[in-house]
């Protein structure tokens, strides 16, 4: 399943909006691996409950380097994608102010500042946004 939001000409987070791969919690690594294959242009894969809402976070780059690193890659393959997702996860109203979510994402933890932020509409997820973007929308 694909997220996706059109654009809008405003200056809000909407105007830069990605789509992003989604998997249910229920979903294993080797689905999560498949479904970043058929969306190489993707920074992330979302994991969402029934609701739509997101739950956790795969960057593609270092799962996959995670998955390829591993010596038992079969059992890896059975894991839980949401066992190997972000869980603390930065998430955003569409309808928040840019900037504000950019003091949300400085204050995170060095190592999660490069990951996407998940955009929401009514607590579902809407689509995604890199910091990248989010410092192009505030120049």
């Amino acid at each position: 399943m694909i997220i996706t939001q059109a654009a809008s000409p405003s200056r809000g987070v909407s105007s830069l909006l990605r789509s992003a791969p989604v998997l249910r919690e229920q979903q294993t690594c080797r689905e999560a691996i498949r479904l970043m294959f058929e969306h190489p242009e993707s920074k992330c894969i979302v994991i969402c409950d029934e609701g739509d809402r997101p739950v956790g976070l795969l960057m593609s780059e270092p799962f996959f380097l995670r998955a390829t690193g591993r010596s038992g890659a079969d059992s890896f393959y059975r894991e839980s994608a949401l066992g190997q997702a972000q869980t603390h996860l930065l998430t955003a109203d569409i309808e928040s102010d840019p900037s504000e979510i950019m003091a949300r994402l400085l204050e995170r933890h060095p190592a999660q500042q490069n990951d996407s932020i998940l955009i929401t509409r009514n607590g579902k997820l809407a689509g995604t946004l890199t910091p990248a973007d989010l410092r192009t929308l505030l120049s």
